[in-house]
């Protein structure tokens, strides 16, 4: 089984195959526009076209644009496109009747729970989007979701978008929006040089594309949707800029997808180059948890197809497994904290920072409680604790808290952020502050599809004591038994 239709995941279903094994391939897209909504596994924001709702016409461009899927279904992978894997679940501490290792997936038909020898889990990556004034506008977007929209739904609303970083994925943005005739308003770049080299950027001038270097975003404008952004210098000169534009890709940063091995309770270790938590991984990328394995493009390893292929059909490495340390121009963890950093100093604490809770920056950082409760803090708190064992903060004691991260996009959108915030306004380092824990459903779905139409003789009768008595089938047990 392997969940993710990314460029590994096809790699390795295909490589898989031609070994000789069963293999099926599990992949989220084409979306329903409802669950897109959710900003899940990218921040599509909340200006997603209409004709996404015509889902023949989403089915076809999605499938016919990934040329590797397309290849897995000729080679007779069962393909599963349009289903969600929503939760794994296999023998552990708390949950010892499982058996056979499984996967929950979910269609527009139902839920089915899918045993697997194997999983391979090759999730990709998703959307990093910090906070900024007016950045809930229907306009404002990620870069993962804009060239998602772009390339493989081939539907997009916007005609002139100003992109924020200037890294691979942003220059990604601009090279397919420009090659279906959208104008680009412009690059917002922090530092004073081109992040994804010399090569883009001097293909950024060729195309009139204006760079606004050692600046970065104010304000979003607009009533409806974005209309205009102000960029404002980093260098003290007090110097804003109004951009006329509909759209605003955010193309900052692309972190790990890890909802579905953190749920499982795949051991995480922190990366800091990165900077994010990811799966904890032996020489064949096999996780923590037996039979499952992480493939991604944050492992630093070319083989990895290979390696992982290997070690399933009992062929050990001896190999090291090395975590991506370097990227493009500086480490990505130090660009991704001089954006956030920028964008606190400049925008202030009264920017939203959850937007399904309508938290501001300094209502999180001040650990204040949701303002629907109507109360402040008795007493000062302070977020960090550890004592003699250092400082330490816990992101899920500070989401029950504030509520931050605890929306229906289930903190996709704020809770990178909010540990970076912390680590910045208490002095932590990120390696120390506990993320906040993923539950199944790692998706947001419709509790419907998963539920039983009814629950069977031993769920009914037996609950309070099955653990301390023989399962009787409702045909042996009779009435008097009942």
């Amino acid at each position: 089984m392997i969940v993710g239709a990314s460029r590994l995941g096809c790699e390795f279903a295909l490589a898989a195959r031609a070994a000789g094994h069963e293999v099926a391939l599990v992949d989220e897209h084409p979306q329903e526009l409802k669950n897109m909504s959710f900003d899940a596994p990218y921040f599509y924001g909340s200006g997603l076209p209409a004709s996404l709702s015509d889902e023949t016409a989403a089915f076809d461009n999605v499938l016919s644009s990934n040329e590797p899927l397309l290849e897995c279904v000729e080679n007779e992978v069962d393909v599963k496109v349009g289903v969600v894997a929503w939760g794994a679940f296999h023998n552990a501490a708390n949950s010892q009747h499982i058996g056979t290792p499984k996967v929950g997936v979910v269609s527009r038909e139902g839920n089915e729970l899918l045993e697997y020898d194997a999983l391979v889990l090759a999730t990709g990556s998703r959307d990093f989007v910090p906070s900024f004034k007016g950045w809930e506008l229907p306009g404002v977007l990620g870069g993962k979701a804009a060239t998602k929209l772009l390339v493989s739904y081939q539907c997009f609303n916007g005609s002139n978008c100003l992109v924020l970083g200037t890294t691979s994925l942003a220059v990604e943005f601009a090279r397919a929006a420009r090659e279906r005739g959208l104008d680009i308003a412009g690059f917002v770049e922090p530092t004073s040089a081109f992040r994804a080299g010399q090569a883009d950027e001097a293909w950024a001038r060729e195309q009139g594309i204006p760079i606004h270097f050692e600046s970065v975003i104010l304000e979003a404008s607009g009533t409806d949707k974005v209309s205009s952004a102000t960029v404002v210098r980093l260098d003290g000169e007090d110097d804003k800029s109004e951009v006329t534009c509909d759209t605003i890709c955010v193309a900052i940063a692309e972190l790990p997808n890890i909802e579905l091995p953190a749920a499982m309770g795949c051991g995480l270790e922190f990366a800091e180059a990165i900077p994010a938590w990811v799966p904890i991984l032996d020489a064949n990328f096999q996780t923590t948890v037996p039979d499952v394995y992480w493939v991604s493009t944050f492992n630093d390893v070319d083989d990895q197809v290979a390696r992982a292929l290997a070690a399933i059909d009992g062929d050990e490495s001896r190999s090291a497994v090395q975590q991506k340390r370097t990227a493009e121009g500086t480490n990505p963890a130090e660009y991704i904290n001089l954006w956030v950093s920028k964008l606190s100093e400049t925008g202030g604490t009264g920017v939203i920072l959850c937007q399904c809770e309508t938290v501001t920056r300094g209502e999180f950082l001040d650990l204040q409680p949701p303002r629907y409760l109507k109360s402040g803090l008795r007493h000062p708190h302070d977020a960090v604790t550890g004592g003699d064992v250092g400082p330490k903060i816990s992101q899920d004691l500070l989401k029950r808290m504030t509520r931050v991260g605890m929306g229906h996009c289930q903190g996709k959108r704020c809770r990178d952020e909010a540990a970076i915030l912390l680590s910045q306004r208490f002095g932590v380092p990120l390696k120390d502050i506990k993320p906040g824990s993923y539950r199944f459903p790692v998706r947001p779905i419709d509790m419907a599809l998963i539920a039983a139409e009814d629950d069977d003789y031993h769920t009914r009768e037996k609950w309070p004591h099955w653990m301390h008595e023989e399962v009787v089938p409702e045909s042996v047990a009779g009435s008097a038994q009942r």
